[in-house]
């Protein structure tokens, strides 16, 4: 009981922190995407059932600071740099992003990810620091591993993250990929015996229409050493309506694993959860790619509380991204000691089950390196030396 109750005050100090993260599920949340859908609805005179319609979203995002102003007061200021980021970098929100937004909170992670800031336009970062465009031999491929690599399908995304590693590729339209350009990939996989996992994204894969997409998991599944295909996609937290049975179906038909990316509670809302609960239920693993971005999730009560959500919900979480040095992002950067210190207090804080692998992208795209807090482990002249996530040390003769 002594130790138990020693447990239970590192509990509950950090209840008192993870229950100030702003959950999706959170009364808050819910009246905030109500209030502000309807909002929208009553302005484009739209319906339930247009909401619900992934089409009817993505035709009505918000791209422009005067669509902004339809539904936000801005200051001339605020108007004034939305327009100027603008010009260089498009942004698009969905109308169900958009609805997620805390417009008194100035670090809203929602508008932090989707609103063009000014900061943008700061010196700084690469167009292309994983170096993707050298590491193309066909196609639209990335290849940095010797048996994985990537089909970029598409540049157009329900919503662009301003942390985008492939903002480069964004331009003024959206355009999927030719089919000249998917067959010169697929016929690469096809002759090159050493590929057995493919990844499908883009930009984000899941705007391909079934059909489209149908062809491309076909073909790859006919290949006899491709063992594994994923897709790349953030429409679970951006544009969730467009998970539905049939696209479920579908996935569970080649077997398609998925990778999406949620970077904060808010974001795992009580839609992105049905649209969850629509790939699982139907065997679909479904793993999340957190990116740590300052300002939105660096936090380690922030990250902890995310990933207990995400396990909650049956998503696997996988990887925490350290951020890349993409221009116009060095706003969202974090030191590296930061991420360390919020991997140290998930140790033993939270199920293992919720640990992601903290990794940091090599530039010139040499590939992942994984990121560890400081050695567990240490060699004595009698044995090993073990440090506990409690920072308690022992010794294991040899």
């Amino acid at each position: 009981m002594i130790r138990s109750n020693e447990l239970d005050r590192i509990a509950i100090e950090d209840m008192k922190h993870t229950s100030k993260v702003r959950l999706g599920f959170s009364d808050f949340s819910i009246n905030l995407y109500e209030n502000t859908k309807n909002k929208i609805l009553t302005e484009l005179n739209a319906t339930e059932q247009d909401w619900n319609n992934p089409k009817w979203q993505l035709k009505n995002r918000i791209s422009s600071v005067d669509e902004i102003s339809r539904y936000v007061n801005l200051t001339q200021e605020e108007y004034d740099d939305i327009e100027r980021v603008s010009k260089e970098y498009r942004f698009a929100i969905t109308p169900y992003y958009f609805s997620l937004i805390d417009f008194d909170n100035p670090n809203c992670p929602i508008k932090m990810q989707s609103f063009p800031n000014i900061k943008e336009l700061c010196e700084g970062g690469q167009l292309d620091p994983m170096n993707e465009e050298q590491s193309n031999p066909s196609g639209r491929i990335t290849r940095r591993y010797p048996n994985k690599l990537i089909i970029n399908v598409t540049n157009a995304c329900p919503m662009y993250c301003r942390h985008c590693q492939r903002r480069r590729l964004i331009g003024n339209f959206d355009k999927h990929i030719s089919k000249e350009g998917i067959d010169e990939s697929i016929e690469f996989i096809e002759n090159n015996e050493t590929i057995r996992e493919v990844l499908v994204t883009g930009g984000d894969a899941l705007l391909l229409s079934n059909n489209q997409l149908e062809k491309i998991f076909y073909r790859l599944s006919q290949i006899s050493h491709v063992d594994v295909i994923r897709i790349g996609t953030r429409v679970i937290p951006t544009l969730p309506f467009r998970i539905d049975e049939e696209l479920a179906v579908l996935l569970r038909k080649y077997k398609v694993q998925v990778s999406t990316q949620f970077n904060h509670a808010c974001e795992i809302t009580p839609e992105a959860v049905r649209a969850i609960d629509m790939l699982v239920d139907h065997g679909i693993l479904v793993r999340n790619q957190m990116v740590l971005l300052h300002n939105v999730n660096d936090d380690k009560y922030c990250v902890q509380k995310t990933n207990e959500e995400l396990q909650k919900y049956r998503v696997i979480p996988y990887y925490m991204f350290h951020p890349k040095e993409i221009k116009g992002t060095n706003h969202f950067q974090v030191s590296i000691d930061k991420g360390l210190e919020i991997m140290k207090h998930l140790e033993g804080r939270t199920s293992g089950m919720c640990k992601p692998t903290y990794v940091y992208n090599s530039p010139g795209g040499l590939g992942k390196i994984p990121l560890v807090p400081i050695q567990n482990i240490e060699h004595e002249k009698e044995g090993y030396k073990f440090t506990t996530w409690e920072n308690k040390t022992f010794v294991k003769k040899f």
